[in-house]
């Protein structure tokens, strides 16, 4: 009776995971990972790259909901489809963060149907927030471009994203906080 419970467990457990989108990340991240590592003029080293699917924040999700954690991190979770990083250390440092390669790298995900949201340099660090051309009324994917003296950082998330912003909004209202140079 045992071998068949355990037995029942591991097979949920392995559809779970295969189901889970934890195998890699698609194809348009792959591609537009590829159109700025051609930007820039660096090499790299892929550190992490992974996705986690709908089942994975799912079973997140139900996981937080006994964690102590914040508050309705579970409604938040269970707002997430799915969600690709790739983080990539850089080996060599020519490009240095600019509005030319800003523009290049922007160039090579408009391409792929992408929006320019936010666009921001700083120093040594880089920042490019991109969102789908396709429903503006309902955000349900954005891209994230983090280019530093170190590394490189690449995140699509998906899900119902205006949904996540209402969560947090009605949680903690319009508390913004703006970080200052010390």
């Amino acid at each position: 009776m045992k071998s068949s419970n355990i037995k029942l467990v591991l097979l949920f457990v392995s559809i779970a995971l295969i189901s889970s989108g934890c195998i890699g990340v698609n194809r348009e991240f792959k591609n537009i990972r590829t159109q700025i590592l051609d930007n820039l003029d660096d090499d790299f080293d892929r550190k992490m790259e992974f996705s986690v699917g709908p089942v994975g924040f799912f079973l997140a999700s139900q996981f937080v909901k006994f964690a102590d954690t914040e508050e309705n991190i579970d409604q938040i979770l269970s707002k997430v489809k799915n969600v690709h990083i790739g983080i990539y250390d850089r080996l060599s440092s020519f490009s240095k963060p600019s509005l030319s390669l800003l523009r290049s790298i922007t160039n090579s995900i408009v391409k792929e149907d992408w929006k320019s949201l936010v666009k921001s340099i700083d120093g040594n660090e880089l920042v490019g927030v991109y969102v789908k051309d396709q429903n503006l009324e309902d955000i349900e994917e954005i891209f994230i471009v983090t280019l530093t003296n170190d590394e490189l950082v690449l995140v699509k998330l998906q899900g119902s994203l205006g949904s996540i912003i209402e969560i947090i909004v009605r949680n903690h209202g319009h508390e913004f906080r703006i970080a200052e140079n010390s």
